[in-house]
């Protein structure tokens, strides 16, 4: 609770969510938020970045869990346009790509380079990101068709399979991003 206080007379209350999200500090999280740390700021000196983004980019499934619980804004952009979606992609999580989906996290957007999470994942050759995202798109225009039933059926058995192995063994869903593929130009 000393940290909080000195935090809190020093200004950096509305940055110590952020920077737990960064930490995947779940208990710290929690404790800034029950000081009056805002779960949506945005961070104008890390590419306007908000605490959602930090808990993708330090790979937390937990913490990004938390945030959504706790009212994060599931597609908010950072200076460059960017989401969740679009983070999660570029580093090859799969767990996180799988909660935000299922949370309605808006897959069309697009970033400052015209990219979309699938776009993304099809440049990182992720395939289980691809398979999401694309199975997502289709259950997406058989909603707006009308066409549901069996569609929907294969949609909700992909997902339930990649949730059950995402809360077995978190890790197995996560792959290694290598910037300096010569087929990868999106930059983090």
């Amino acid at each position: 609770m000393t940290l909080l206080v000195a935090c809190f007379n020093c200004g950096f209350l509305l940055q110590l969510l952020f920077k737990a999200a960064e930490w995947k500090s779940l208990p710290l999280m929690a404790a800034s938020l029950a000081e009056g740390a805002k779960v949506n700021w945005v961070n104008e000196e890390d590419e306007r970045k908000t605490a959602l983004h930090q808990s993708v980019l330090g790979g937390s499934l937990p913490a990004c869990e938390f945030l959504l619980q706790n009212g994060a804004k599931i597609n908010q952009k950072d200076k460059r346009g960017r989401g969740t979606l679009h983070h999660a992609a570029l580093l090859g999580q799969t767990g996180p790509i799988l909660l935000f989906l299922k949370r309605g996290g808006n897959q069309h957007d697009v970033d400052e380079n015209g990219e979309d999470p699938l776009t993304i994942a099809l440049k990182q050759t992720n395939a289980d990101i691809v398979t999401l995202l694309r199975l997502a798109r289709l259950n997406e225009e058989m909603r707006e068709d009308n066409e549901i039933a069996q569609g929907d059926v294969t949609f909700n058995d992909v997902f339930r399979d990649f949730s059950n192995m995402a809360s077995r063994d978190p890790d197995r869903l996560k792959r290694n991003f290598d910037s300096s593929g010569p087929s990868r130009q999106t930059q983090l």
